[in-house]
């Protein structure tokens, strides 16, 4: 089960980084699909949980607020372009997601390998499951602010899907 659960953990960690290329890229993406990594994230997060051995509950309630604020500033620095009739959204070329995502991934695969290849013993302080809290809260924080604060003050901007209109109006 545990086995399972962290193959999972790797698999969505890779979906997640995956899923925000459109920041990467610069192009433009629905809503849905601003709020697809942070999902995922999320997702990453509660198994690397759930198999923790070392449960620390304090811990992981200080990691998301560490985490959060710094995510909250990074989204509310975003220059945030939309497209009201079509509901898109679209910033610059960002990697600070990019690079949480990416992070994400590589302690999936530490946790793996050094679970299930290496055959290590944990020491029970739970530090990776902290580690995975933080990059999640930070994209969590990041789309709430640009969801909700940035997008619906953002100028408008004519935009096609996965497209990248070549300009950046900032408001």
């Amino acid at each position: 089960m545990v086995l399972l659960a962290q193959l999972a953990a790797v698999l969505l960690a890779a979906l997640a980084l995956w899923s925000i290329r459109h920041e990467v890229a610069g192009t433009a993406t629905s809503k849905i699909a601003w709020a697809i990594p942070p999902a995922l994230a999320f997702g990453v997060m509660a198994l690397l949980l759930l198999v923790s051995p070392g449960k620390r509950y304090e811990l992981w309630v200080i990691a998301f607020l560490i985490g959060l604020a710094p995510g909250a500033f990074a989204g509310w620095l975003l220059k945030l372009n939309r497209d009201t009739g079509k509901q898109l959204m679209r910033v610059p070329t960002t990697w600070d997601g990019a690079a949480a995502a990416a992070a994400l991934l590589v302690l999936t695969i530490a946790r793996f390998v050094s679970t299930n290849l290496m055959d290590r013993q944990s020491g029970k302080f739970g530090v990776l499951g902290a580690a995975a809290i933080i990059l999640t809260a930070y994209l969590v924080g990041r789309w709430l602010v640009a969801r909700y604060y940035k997008f619906p003050n953002a100028i408008h901007l004519d935009m096609n899907p996965g497209r990248n209109p070549g300009r950046t109006l900032v408001g």
